[in-house]
Order: structure tokens, then C-alpha cells, then sequence
């Protein structure tokens, strides 16, 4: 019997609602009210950091508004997202990401299915050292 291949996208939903279920409101913001529905933030790109893809220090929960402006906004990413959130709750994390960035993974089916078995059962801890653990 065939098995069917696990997509990305299906990956991705897992760990985007993990992440939402962890932080379970807008994280980083400014001083303007949240709007929109909550979304899963990557600090590093997923498509520009694969290696950092599905690693739980790398994403947060963002409302839409705030969202669209830390990808847009450069005042708001050198401020409030670059400089303020991640250096303060995720300081020990910025120099292994800078260093993890420019690495890659193999998404087997295999590991697709254990990264998405840690996200239901909201095991982002585990679900950071196996990353860490495969990157070496």
C-alpha cells in the first residue's frame, strides 16, 4: 500500500497553530490597538531560513495589523521587533539562528510527521531540540 506524501502546507497549519495556542495573543506590537485575526510571525523568513522553518523561537503571534507592519514597517522591525522583542525574550536564540539561518533541512515525510505529532500535542520544547538536534 502507498503511503501519501505529507505537504508543507499541512506541516505548516501544525506548527502555525501550535504557535497561537503557546502565545494566545498578539506579541509584538506597538502602541496601536491589535486587529485582525491572529497569525503566526516568522522572524526569520521560512522561505529565506528553511532550516528555521518549524524552530518554535523563530515564530510568534502576531494579529494581522501588526503583522503586515513588521514586514513592511522598517521603523517598527528596527524597534519594536528587531531590537526590543527578540533581543529581550529570545536573546540566547538570535546567535544559533543567525548561525542556523544558512542551514538546511531535509523535510522527510518522516520528520514532517513527528514535527507535526510535537505541534498537536503542543511540544514546542521538543519540537526546538530536534531542530537543534538535526542542524548539529
Amino acid at each position: 500500500m502507498r503511503r501519501s506524501k505529507i505537504s508543507l502546507d499541512k506541516v505548516q497549519e501544525a506548527f502555525n497553530s501550535a504557535i497561537k495556542r503557546r502565545d494566545k495573543r498578539c506579541l509584538i506590537r506597538d502602541y496601536e490597538p491589535c486587529c485582525g485575526q491572529l497569525e503566526a510571525s516568522h522572524f526569520f523568513s521560512a522561505g529565506g531560513s528553511p532550516a528555521l522553518r518549524f524552530y518554535p523561537p523563530n515564530c510568534h503571534a502576531q494579529c494581522q495589523h501588526h503583522h503586515w507592519k513588521h514586514h513592511n514597517d522598517r521603523d517598527f522591525q528596527k524597534t519594536d521587533y528587531y531590537g526590543l522583542f527578540m533581543e529581550k525574550n529570545h536573546g540566547e536564540d538570535l546567535e544559533y539562528m543567525e548561525f542556523a539561518r544558512h542551514c538546511c533541512i531535509k523535510y522527510t515525510d518522516e520528520l514532517k510527521a513527528e514535527i507535526i505529532r510535537l505541534c498537536n500535542a503542543d511540544k514546542l520544547d521538543e519540537l526546538k531540540e530536534l531542530i537543534e538536534e538535526i542542524l548539529g
